[in-house]
């Protein structure tokens, strides 16, 4: 089942709806590396036209996420390890850089919208029931912000383009890791409230660095 989570004050075009609704899906593993995709699978469930399907299945195929075959149709685009070791060296350097040049820029707002996401994966956390979904989302909202959702825009597409390729493995089935990463989440805050740009750039990069050497040695 495709899942949607879009904020409630975002006024979107249905093209961008089709897209953060896959984009989503796949995040969260509700749409597993090479499984096949329609266009005719995607309208029925999103209750959109052809047309922004059309638009959104290309848009991902030239962001790497899906795959286009003349015999196989289209599939979401699988990744092997090294595949992954690879992702998490560029987020790091991406994500760093972002936060680097948008730290002085992001508004006040954002940052207690990023500080609200923290919380709500520490409360997730600290309750003992994992809700795995929640916390990819929260995560996954809480690095756009502070990387300058709202301040280079396409900067923060191509982190996300390479973020929902990263697989389902995850620090947040580690209590330990999990308690280290919303730490890292709160210094990084720490960090951009004062705007100091190096001290938060070099906080995200050894986030990232942390989380690769977990999951991938």
């Amino acid at each position: 089942m495709i899942k949607l989570f879009i904020p409630e004050s975002r006024v979107i075009r249905k093209t961008d709806y089709v897209l953060e609704s896959l984009r989503t899906a796949i995040l969260l593993g509700d749409i597993q590396p090479g499984t096949r995709i329609t266009e005719k699978q995607i309208r029925d469930l999103l209750n959109v036209s052809s047309s922004p399907v059309r638009e959104a299945l290309n848009q991902l195929e030239a962001e790497g996420l899906l795959t286009k075959s003349p015999h196989v149709g289209t599939k979401v685009a699988e990744i092997v390890v090294e595949d992954a070791k690879e992702l998490y060296s560029i987020q790091a350097l991406l994500q760093s850089s972002a936060v680097q040049i948008c730290a002085k820029k992001i508004p006040e707002a954002d940052i207690r919208e990023a500080e609200k996401l923290n919380g709500q994966i520490r409360d997730v956390i600290e309750s003992g029931k994992l809700d795995l979904a929640s916390i990819k989302i929260s995560n996954y909202r809480f690095h756009l912000i502070v990387c300058g959702m709202s301040v280079y825009p396409w900067l923060t597409r191509l982190i996300s383009a390479l973020w929902i390729r990263l697989p389902s493995k995850t620090v947040w089935t580690r209590p330990a890791e999990a308690r280290a990463a919303i730490q890292y989440h709160e210094r990084i805050l720490d960090a951009i409230k004062k705007r100091d740009e190096i001290r938060a750039a070099g906080l995200m990069r050894k986030h990232l660095q942390r989380s690769q050497r977990v999951l991938y040695g």
